[in-house]
């Protein structure tokens, strides 16, 4: 009996990732590449500066997130719904509400730089830096949404080179620029700044070729005041992922106060490299997670439970072995990953010797925790993900912060790890508990009834396997009571199916998953492939002539729908069958 062995699920996933990576690091590398010029050319005094600007960038983040984010994945669930209009429409909110949203925050942030650089300073010696980042930080707002956000469509779309190679020129730009500007044109700290805003405005140029590409699935459409539901999807489908930079924002100002009330100017030297040596490690983290979303959306629109975990258990394993390796480098390397960010005094880089390695514990925390916030996330638990957010990011941390500080220092840097382990910890114990009242499958909260009385497996894209699980269907379905007509429907419709992707669908070999559902009264039969696009409905051969046995299958079924989402050519056909034994 052939089984599901997830391995669609799995090359789906790994080949986005790579791009999807791309995008990440065009969200982090900006700091990280802004943090390493400044600490090499202007000092780690400018470097604490950029770093107290740090709250201004998420809460530019939160503007992308509830639009771009929110905007992608309601848009695969919708296209995997066969919602392609709705789609459409989640994609044009996303992208024109995300520019106004960022260009009003924008303009507000500018206004409000000098007050907000005195209070995130202390109106310290750090003030004028700070101020000097501030405004160009603002300013790259609606470039990013442009920039960064248009590329998770592209990405979607299948456009992978594309995709990589929009945050890779941004940043490409940017970094020969913070040169130019710092270092040759004596713009001080606001170089860097400058420099990152025109990094993403030359990248976004890239965007050209997509919109006049025909490939593109996510198109620009007309709205009308009905679709402000739309609107409110996309802002509680985002609102999670946001939720996290909300929270990035106060803690990040309060740690900030708390370790430059505790330690001074050193203290805040030091969490800034750690920060940004968190940044490289939240590339991958944000990478892996962000990747699992709009796969993830797709698959629960679709009601594959199944698929969900697959690509679930896929995403925490890539991500897992990411984060190991980066805090492998963080305790062999401590002093080579300070001095990227410039040469330290003899004092701060013992201290950071030590920190860093306390602090990169909460590495491999940091990674599940990220991407169990985008599960609920997807899976539409989202006061669920909201929650877990205010608790991770801001309920447990800075009180630990805070006391750690009042007794030893160096136990502030074991508060980043310990706090990540313990909001973990109290998010499954709660949802187990949640979990049992409800009868449902442990913390992940996945309604199972979806997999009761289904028939789910995997074959290869060839003529034999066609034929067999022809036989493996019809045998299920006599198995579990439904007539021998319905039963004999769907078996020939699988196979012609199965036998014309083998043929059409790929040009080497590959493999397809098949689901047949039985419900209260009809059989279900999901088909799922990765090759080409090939629609079964319309597929017509060299000669013009339409696959035949197609047409049979088409007048024993007329229930047939054909959609094409995240690169998968996805087809279902119902039978109408009155089984009374069988309950949904």
């Amino acid at each position: 009996m052939n089984e599901r062995t997830g391995t669609l699920i799995r090359k789906k996933y790994n080949e986005y990732l790579v791009s999807t990576l791309a995008m990440s690091a065009s969200l982090y590398l900006a700091a990280i590449v802004d943090n390493i010029m400044v600490g090499n050319i202007l000092g780690a005094s400018a470097m604490s500066a950029v770093n107290l600007t740090t709250p201004a960038v998420y809460i530019k983040n939160i503007v992308f997130c509830i639009f771009i984010y929110g905007g992608n994945t309601l848009a695969a669930t919708y296209n995997g719904k066969r919602e392609h209009l709705n789609a459409d429409k989640a994609f044009t909110f996303s992208v024109v509400f995300g520019i106004i949203a960022s260009t009003i925050t924008v303009l507000t942030g500018i206004l409000l730089a000098a007050p907000t650089a005195a209070l995130l300073s202390q109106n310290g010696p750090l003030y004028q830096d700070t101020y000097e980042y501030l405004i160009p930080c603002w300013a790259s707002g609606p470039f990013i949404v442009l920039n960064s956000g248009l590329a998770a469509f592209v990405r979607t779309d299948g456009m992978k080179k594309l995709a990589a190679a929009l945050p890779i020129v941004s940043n490409v730009i940017n970094l020969t620029l913070d040169y130019v500007f710092m270092q040759i044109f004596d713009w001080g700290v606001a170089g860097a700044g400058w420099a990152t805003v025109t990094g993403y405005v030359a990248g976004s140029l890239l965007l050209i070729p997509y919109f006049v590409s025909k490939r593109r699935t996510a198109h620009f459409t007309r709205l009308h005041f009905s679709d402000i539901r739309i609107l409110a999807e996309v802002f509680k489908t985002g609102l999670p992922t946001a939720l996290i930079h909300l929270c990035n924002f106060l803690r990040t100002t309060f740690i900030n106060e708390i370790i430059l009330a505790a330690m001074g100017t050193q203290g805040i030297e030091i969490v800034t490299i750690c920060l940004s040596a968190l940044n490289l490690a939240l590339i991958f983290i944000h990478g892996t997670s962000t990747t699992f979303m709009p796969i993830c959306g797709a698959l629960y629109g679709e009601r594959d439970t199944k698929g969900v975990k697959y690509v679930l258990k896929t995403a925490l394993i890539v991500s897992q072995v990411m984060c190991f390796v980066m805090l492998a480098l963080f305790e062999l390397f401590p002093l080579v990953i300070g001095d990227l960010f410039g040469k330290l005094t003899a004092d701060t880089a013992a201290e950071l010797e030590t920190a860093i390695r306390i602090f990169a514990v909460s590495v491999p925390f940091y990674g599940i925790s990220y991407l169990l916030r985008v599960f609920y996330q997807c899976t539409k638990q989202r006061l669920v993900a909201s929650l877990f957010t205010v608790v991770e990011g801001v309920a447990v941390i800075v009180p630990m912060i805070w006391i750690s500080s009042m007794i030893d220092s160096r136990l502030i840097w074991l508060s980043f790890g310990m706090s990540e382990f313990v909001s973990i910890a109290l998010t499954v114990i709660v949802m187990q508990i949640i979990s049992k009242r409800r009868n449902n499958t442990g913390f992940l909260m996945l309604d199972n009834s979806e997999e009761k009385n289904t028939l789910d497996m995997t074959i290869s894209n060839n003529v034999k396997s066609a034929v067999e699980i022809s036989e493996e269907i019809s045998d299920f379905c006599t198995d579990n009571g439904v007539n021998k007509h319905a039963a004999t429907v769907l078996s020939v419709t699988a196979e012609e199916l199965a036998t014309n992707a083998a043929k059409y669908a790929y040009k080497h070999t590959g493999d397809i998953d098949i689901c047949v559902r039985i419900n209260e009264n009809s059989l279900v039969l999901r088909f799922r492939d990765n090759g080409v696009p090939f629609n079964p409905l319309e597929y017509t051969d060299d000669s013009g002539r339409e696959i035949t046995g197609l047409s049979v299958a088409r007048k024993l079924t007329p229930d047939i729908t054909y959609n094409r989402v995240l690169g998968f050519n996805v087809t279902v056909v119902t039978v109408m069958s009155a089984n009374p034994s069988v309950s949904e």
